[in-house]
């Protein structure tokens, strides 16, 4: 039974939990990008909206892969991963923040 939960934890940490972030930020980046504030103001909105959800979970990711590193040594690619995550959402968000002021 320890060894079930050990593994369960280690399934946690696998690629496909890191989907959702990366996917909310590509299509919020995208629509921001696609319709700007000043032509269509209501979809831009709506893509911000996906955008900072995809933040948030990524934040959520990124403090359940810290605290899991702290208690025991996981593979490096989560690191990695979480690197890349890390990255690529201060990426979106310079680029909603460059939409919102102009």
């Amino acid at each position: 039974m320890i060894e079930t939960s050990s593994s369960e934890r280690l399934r946690e940490f696998g690629p496909a939990q890191y989907i959702a972030p990366y996917l909310l930020l590509v299509i919020g980046n995208a629509g921001v990008q696609k319709a700007p504030a000043s032509d269509r103001p209501v979809l831009f909105w709506v893509f911000t909206a996906i955008a900072a959800l995809g933040a948030a979970s990524a934040v959520v990711r990124l403090r359940r892969m810290g605290d899991a590193h702290q208690r025991r040594a996981l593979p490096a690619w989560t690191r990695f991963l979480g690197v890349l995550l890390a990255l690529y959402g201060l990426y979106v968000a310079s680029c909603v923040a460059d939409g919102i002021a102009g």
